[in-house]
Order: structure tokens, then sequence, then C-alpha cells
């Protein structure tokens, strides 16, 4: 991390425990001269992401620091709305389930649902996924805005994980119209030559796809006619999580 972005969010994370700070309040707690201290300030003004008072001098947090605490909050009510379905449904199918977002050219898992299971495939929060290889990436990807549906097959790096990878823009197309069609998206060894996944989408009350709930297992459990029934099992289980976001079909 570069040493000026990391001044700054450690100024961020000061204003957040005080009311008010001035310049040689901070230059003292990050240990850097006031002209610093200065330039992080005014800088945190400029974005909106610190307020000045003209009166005292002095700095507190500003209201852009609300649009980057938005998407949290709209994260921690996906993950209480679905965490019950999601731990309900693992136990059923015996497989781990995750909740993902679209980030940039990824999907990100947000949370998990881990089982006792002696041979499973636990995925980390935090962790990528591709999207041209992974179910809950297809998933969250069919389900996109046609602008960004669009551009993605155009500028996505369709780097190939197996023989069975997707590593061609028209071949992506129809698999994600397909996907659209059938309602749920699926990982065929795509990724690894031992896992099979499947992804169901999870939609807003004003009808977005914003996340995918999607099951991973070995191969050798998610046979073609048990993958199926989990599919449409996990289906059920992504309507009842976006009904409770508000979605009405």
């Amino acid at each position: 991390m570069s040493q000026s972005l990391e001044r700054g969010l450690d100024a961020l994370l000061f204003l957040s425990t005080r009311k008010s700070v001035g310049v040689t309040e901070l230059a003292k707690e990050l240990t850097i001269n006031k002209s610093t201290a200065f330039r992080i300030l005014e800088t945190l003004q400029r974005y909106n992401m610190a307020e000045k008072n003209k009166e005292t001098s002095k700095y507190k947090l500003g209201p852009a620091i609300l649009k980057l605490s938005q998407q949290l909050y709209k994260n921690l009510n996906i993950i209480s709305a679905a965490r019950p379905l999601m731990t309900a449904y693992s136990a059923e199918v015996g497989e781990a389930v995750h909740l993902c977002i679209l980030s940039n050219d990824s999907a990100v898992i947000i949370e998990q649902v881990m089982t006792d299971s002696r041979i499973t495939v636990n995925a980390k929060v935090g962790k990528r996924e591709p999207l041209h290889a992974s179910s809950v990436g297809k998933c969250l990807w069919a389900f996109s805005e046609m602008e960004i549906k669009e551009k993605l097959l155009s500028s996505i790096n369709y780097e190939k994980f197996t023989e069975r990878t997707i590593v061609e823009a028209d071949a992506m197309r129809k698999e994600l119209d397909k996907i659209r069609e059938t309602g749920y998206a699926v990982d065929d060894l795509e990724l690894s030559e031992e896992i099979r996944c499947v992804a169901a989408p999870v939609f807003n009350h004003n009808g977005e796809a914003l996340y995918a709930i999607g099951i991973s297992g070995p191969a050798y459990r998610l046979k073609d006619q048990r993958l199926e029934a989990v599919a449409s099992g996990l289906k059920a289980v992504a309507i009842k999580i976006s009904e409770q976001l508000g979605y009405s079909n």
C-alpha cells in the first residue's frame, strides 16, 4: 500500500473516533508534520470524506462516508436474510453454500455456510471467483444489465482452467442466454476437474440480481440427476431470499 494512501486511511479511522480533529492533533497521532496533516485533511474534504468547521478550523467525517457504508449496509441486510435459508439448505443437501456479489470482473463471496462432510468444498469469505468459469460468476453475469453483460463479453480475460472452461465470447453468450432461460448456472468442471457447482440469482426489490447463491461439491456427489435436483431446490431458496428483500415476481 502506498504511504499516502495508508496515511489517508489512518486519518479517516482517527476521525471516526473523534467528534472533530485539528491539524496539530492529527499530525501528532500519525507522527507526521503539520503540513502533511493539513494536505491529508484538505484532500479528504475535497472528496467530501471530511468537513471543516470554519470557526474552529477542525475537521469531522463528511457525508461521502455514508455512500461507502450504503453497500455494506445492503450486504449486511442480505446476509441476515440469506444465512438461515442457506444453513437449512446446506444441511438438507450436505454441501457448502455461499453467497456472492459482482465486483468488476469477478464474483466475490460475502457469506459462506460450511458443511461437516468429510470431503467438502469450502470457499472463504472475500475469495474472488472468475466470472466465466464459476457458477456464481456466470449467474451474476447472465442476469446483469445488458450494458454490463456486453462490456464483459469483450473485455474479460478468458483464462483456461480446465478443458471444459469456456474461452470464447460467442460460446459464453450462448451460455449466458441458457442460464437466463433455465434460471440457474452450472460450473461443470470448468474451474476444477474435481468440483461441480450450481448457482441461482437473488433479486432485490427492484428486480435486480445483485447476488447469487451457490452450492459446490465433489463431482462424484453432484452427478447430473442430483445436480438438477439441487439446482431446483436452490432456485426455490433464492426466491425465498429475494422475497425477504422485497422482490415480487
